[in-house]
């Protein structure tokens, strides 16, 4: 269960010049409303997304077994490895590219407004 709360806040000005997170190809909204937005997507193997902006924060449900290579714009990779069932939030404001290395993953991320 996601708590959302009345404290809205202005979006980030996006001086990255990258495109916003979502919507990206493959990716399939599943509910919007007047405070999330939630999407449905699957990494494939050795397919990374493209570099992109995160512009809000946002809940991410992972939905197998499987590990992600995360590069921001300056390189530093990181490998995040994610179990079935595993909850995590991540706030807006950030660039990186991602990239299904091990196992299978897919999630259900809901972005707040």
């Amino acid at each position: 269960m996601v708590d959302l709360k009345d404290h809205p806040s202005p979006p980030p000005v996006n001086k990255s010049g990258l495109p916003n997170a979502f919507p990206r190809p493959g990716s399939k909204k599943i509910l919007e409303n007047d405070r999330v937005i939630v999407w449905n997507y699957t990494w494939m193997p050795g397919v990374p997304t493209p570099m992109h902006y995160h512009d809000k924060d946002v809940v991410v449900v992972y939905r197998y077994d499987g590990s992600l290579k995360s590069t921001p714009p300056k390189g530093d990779v990181v490998v995040n490895d994610y179990k079935f069932g595993t909850i995590k939030f991540n706030l807006r404001d950030r660039s990186h590219s991602e990239e299904l290395v091990k196992g299978q993953q897919s999630a259900i991320m809901m972005e707040m407004k």
